[in-house]
């Protein structure tokens, strides 16, 4: 019989079925997976019908901090979800935030997928295509990574062969925990969740001097902007539908922010649902209820491809 020392040393790395595209970057394609949308008028009806039940890809950002353990458990269950869906993972690690120059270094590979589900702006309806991607942003960390692709997409998407400007597809959104403004001592504690203790003082030196620089900038924090970038106009065309995820237990992002930004996105135009988990924590909330979690991620993909038929039907 093998000895537990051995079977710990012969257990697989809880990602390892993903190809590992930068140290922040990984991405599992099915052998099932769906064709990309062609956006023919002579799509196969089979293929249409394949491509209601699941999304084309999963964009899963993670926390600050989040360890492939924690996250494993979130795509496994994407996985069984969506079985013929294709999932690209960006991490958020603590680096990112004190150093976003490494952000951009390990994003890119990202964007060479992604780029792969643009549309050409001349083909892409305003608001009757059917969504193709499920985002799943997790903690203003993932808001922040949701930035800094908006950033490079901005750059890297230009024209397809025929010229026409490619624009990101049509896709439905979960919030989980986020978007927060920022507070001092919630981006402390965010902080040390992915570092030791003793940086506890470094820590509060590092905000004092990112709050002295928005002071003499006369500018706003980036967490403030990034969850303002979440309600931007330009986005209504290409979002089906949203769902804000959040616990009244939440010591990181208070659910009073996450509903007031729910809120503000509702008179902007936006589809939105708000489910809040009474007790539940930061980025914990499938802890405290998980059957009822992933079935409201489930309608909410099924409620984005409804409301596509019904606008393209109206």
């Amino acid at each position: 019989m093998a000895s537990k020392k051995t079977l710990l040393l012969n257990k697989e790395p809880p990602l390892s079925f993903m190809e590992h595209l930068s140290s922040s970057v990984s991405y599992y394609c099915p052998k099932d997976a769906i064709p990309l949308a062609t956006h023919s008028e002579n799509d196969d009806a089979v293929t249409i019908e394949q491509q209601r039940r699941h999304p084309e890809l999963i964009l899963v950002l993670s926390w600050m901090g989040a360890r492939d353990v924690h996250i494993a458990k979130y795509i496994a269950q994407h996985r069984a979800l969506f079985p013929s869906s294709r999932i690209l993972l960006i991490r958020s690690p603590a680096s990112h935030v004190f150093w976003p120059s490494l952000a951009r270094r390990h994003i890119p590979p990202a964007i060479r997928i992604l780029r792969q589900f643009a549309e050409p702006e001349t083909k892409a309806t305003s608001s009757s295509s059917r969504p193709r991607v499920l985002l799943h942003i997790l903690s203003n960390g993932g808001v922040s990574t949701a930035a800094r692709i908006r950033e490079l997409l901005r750059k890297e998407l230009g024209s397809d062969s025929a010229g026409n400007k490619l624009i990101i597809p049509r896709y439905a959104l979960c919030l989980d925990s986020c978007p927060g403004n920022f507070v001092w001592k919630s981006t402390h504690k965010a902080l040390l969740q992915s570092l030791p203790r003793w940086t506890s003082p470094l820590v509060h030196f590092v905000i004092a001097v990112a709050w002295l620089i928005y002071k003499l900038r006369l500018t706003r924090p980036a967490q403030n902007l990034n969850a303002d970038a979440l309600r931007r106009g330009s986005l209504l065309p290409r979002e089906a539908q949203r769902t804000y995820l959040y616990g009244t237990a939440d010591a990181i992002i208070d659910w009073r922010q996450v509903e007031d930004h729910a809120k503000r996105a509702e008179e902007s135009g936006f589809k939105v649902r708000k489910e809040k988990f009474e007790g539940g924590e930061h980025v914990s909330l499938v802890r405290k209820e998980s059957q009822r979690y992933w079935q409201v991620v489930k309608e909410t993909w099924h409620e984005a491809e409804i409301e596509a038929e019904k606008t393209g039907q109206a």
